[in-house]
């Protein structure tokens, strides 16, 4: 059986995809005596590798992120610079180190900002074009993994987003690109 491990599960878009990956019977890992794991803490995260490790994923979705706050840089402290570099770029990036031994296919979900300059998203724009970065040269160093982007626009995870895509379609979407092996998926759904 197919085992998935899904960053940000917890809500969100995340909680979405187990929801289909659940239903489509794939068996999705799920917290084991904890009630979810701080990627931006070394602790949870080393716990999260050893229980992944133990429950056999080959299927690794990189859905954790800290959204875009849209302030400019100049109004980050120095912590919050170092989070979200940790949650949107070193997380997967090491979660991909530690389990390629066992990985047969990766989802990671990046943002439209991974394709496109914005302002005033500098931070979050580093983070995402990194992800991007990152992704495609492993698809180069790696022929034998399945790597999936997947670059949406706002999606309607709660009833206050408004001009938002469908979580459901978007999951959809996400989950029939995966199926056929696709190594990109552009979601825009911006007002045309």
């Amino acid at each position: 059986m197919n085992k998935v491990l899904i960053t940000g599960a917890n809500s969100g878009l995340g909680k979405h995809l187990v929801s289909k990956f659940t239903s489509k019977g794939y068996d999705v890992f799920e917290h084991k005596g904890r009630k979810h794991y701080d990627l931006s803490l070394q602790c949870d995260f080393n716990y999260l590798v050893e229980d992944v490790k133990k429950f056999g994923v080959n299927i690794l979705i990189n859905n954790a992120a800290i959204t875009c706050p849209n302030k400019k840089l100049s109004f980050y402290s120095e912590t919050e610079i170092k989070e979200m570099i940790k949650v949107n770029l070193t997380t997967p990036i090491l979660l991909t180190y530690y389990l390629s031994d066992f990985l047969t296919n990766i989802i990671n979900i990046n943002s439209m900002v991974g394709l496109e300059i914005k302002s005033p998203r500098t931070l979050y724009s580093a983070t995402k074009w990194g992800l991007r970065g990152f992704s495609q040269s492993l698809k180069l160093e790696n022929k034998n993994l399945k790597v999936l982007d997947v670059y949406p626009t706002n999606i309607k995870t709660t009833p206050s987003r408004i001009n938002a895509m469908d979580v459901d379609i978007v999951v959809d979407k996400i989950y029939n690109a995966f199926k056929l092996n696709q190594e990109e998926l552009i979601l825009d759904g911006r007002p045309k």
